[in-house]
């Protein structure tokens, strides 16, 4: 099952990393500001320098540094969950957003968001597929560690 993992990860974080930098690409290349549905959710091109909500911004090499930090981290965590599908599939979705926004920081020094969202009168801060990766990794990775912890509390209880 490891080895079949490894493929698995290694696959996802190619052609998920290669989907992000592709939109980030094409939104940089062509696209300005498009509504796709009213007062709800549009394209809009913008370059953050910070981090999520902008947090940190103008703040290049410390964002870099806590990226890297955070690659290895994932890096880590992935090696040693390998005999977990679920959870590798979960840092691999994190690996590939966090390389594709390491990438941006490290080239260009900001980072191409484009998926804006209005919701009850409210601007959500713009972001990117990258960023909706990350996001669903934790949160698959979240749950999953929960469920194990429950099944070892299941199993002590069962003793």
């Amino acid at each position: 099952m490891k080895k079949s993992n490894i493929i698995l990860s290694s696959l996802l974080v190619i052609v998920l990393l290669g989907i992000d930098l592709g939109l980030k690409y094409i939104v940089s290349s062509y696209l300005t500001s498009v509504n796709i549905i009213d007062n709800f959710f549009s394209l809009t091109y913008v370059l953050n320098d910070g981090a999520a909500f902008s947090l940190f911004a103008s703040r290049t090499y410390l964002l870099i540094l806590i990226a890297i930090i955070c690659l290895f981290f994932i890096i880590y965590e992935l090696k040693n969950n390998l005999d977990d599908r679920v959870l590798s599939i979960g840092y691999s979705l994190v690996l590939a957003g966090l390389l594709g926004n390491f990438i941006d920081r490290l080239i260009d020094g900001y980072i191409v968001d484009y998926l804006s969202f209005k919701i009850l009168g409210y601007n959500y801060p713009i972001f990117n597929f990258a960023d909706i990766l990350i996001v669903v990794g934790i949160i698959i990775v979240i749950i999953k560690e929960i469920l194990k912890e429950r099944g070892k509390k299941d199993e002590v209880r069962s003793k």
